[in-house]
């Protein structure tokens, strides 16, 4: 693959989260509205899942995606998912590489969480979270007018 096809893979990654992003705050802010996460009706359980999937999808799109090609964009390697992270924390995107470790723990644990009091505890934790993702994604928007990859 040519430096423009890398390019164009990483701009349509880029797109793709930005997206996502854009949904995941606007479950963020329903989810946000409900006063009481313990107690919650049917429909507020459904504001709530619908969260837990938009923030699981943006961790997988930010890492597995987004990270990853813009990796292959400037010729690094690839093979490792955890050097991808940690490259993430050396182009100033994190503090450190162990927040996005902590995000895709979350994410993993919420594709297997079966227990609503468990759920909800997770949901707690995606709002606590999400800050600092919409900083991330800032960062790395940054990150991309400076370089003019997209």
């Amino acid at each position: 693959m040519n430096l423009e096809e890398r390019r164009k893979l990483f701009c349509e990654n880029f797109r793709l989260l930005k997206k996502n992003i854009h949904w995941f705050k606007k479950s963020l802010e329903k989810t946000k509205q409900i006063k009481d996460i313990k107690n919650v009706n049917e429909e507020q359980l459904g504001t709530m899942e619908v969260l837990a999937s938009r923030y699981s999808r943006s961790i997988d799109i930010l890492i597995n995606k987004l990270l990853r090609s813009l990796d292959y964009l400037e010729f690094e390697d690839i093979s490792r998912k955890l050097d991808i992270i940690i490259r993430a924390e050396k182009r100033g995107f994190v503090k450190d590489f162990n927040i996005l470790i902590e995000m895709k723990d979350l994410r993993n644990e919420l594709a297997h969480e079966y227990i609503e009091e468990n759920f909800k505890e997770k949901v707690k934790e995606i709002i606590e979270k999400s800050k600092e993702l919409i900083e991330i994604i800032n960062k790395i928007e940054d990150y991309v007018k400076k370089y003019k990859y997209c």
